[in-house]
């Protein structure tokens, strides 16, 4: 891992980016996951092409992490879409029943009409 330049970076991220590089390289033999374990090969059955299982690089945590930040940035940006459609529906609804509600004193009408002997029951 020596080819990390750091340069440009302030002085406490190049010996906090240093101290990551040297816990790396002393854990480099232990696995940063617990692994499954591996079943010994059998005799007379080789598979030349298989892999061996590597632990994850700081590369793969960064890639996993800046997926997990995609992630959130479309939830929030989901949320922001909503919220903003609920604006809109409220905001038309307001529109919709302002502009049919007239204003009328019905009581300055009902105190100038004379009393009816019905209305009492």
């Amino acid at each position: 891992m020596s080819n990390v330049s750091t340069e440009g970076l302030p002085v406490e991220m190049q010996q906090r980016i240093a101290e990551i590089i040297e816990k790396a390289k002393a854990n480099a033999i232990q696995p940063v996951t617990q692994q499954a374990p591996v079943a010994p090969p059998q005799q007379g059955l080789t598979n030349p092409g298989a892999l061996a299982q590597r632990p994850p690089s700081l590369m793969d945590h960064i890639i996993a992490l800046r997926q997990e930040v995609d992630q959130l940035r479309n939830e929030v940006r989901a949320t922001a879409q909503v919220a903003e459609a609920v604006g809109q529906a409220v905001g038309s609804m307001y529109q919709m029943f302002q502009a049919e509600t007239q204003p009328t004193n019905y009581s300055s009408q009902f105190q100038e009409a004379a009393p009816s002997q019905i209305d009492d029951f």
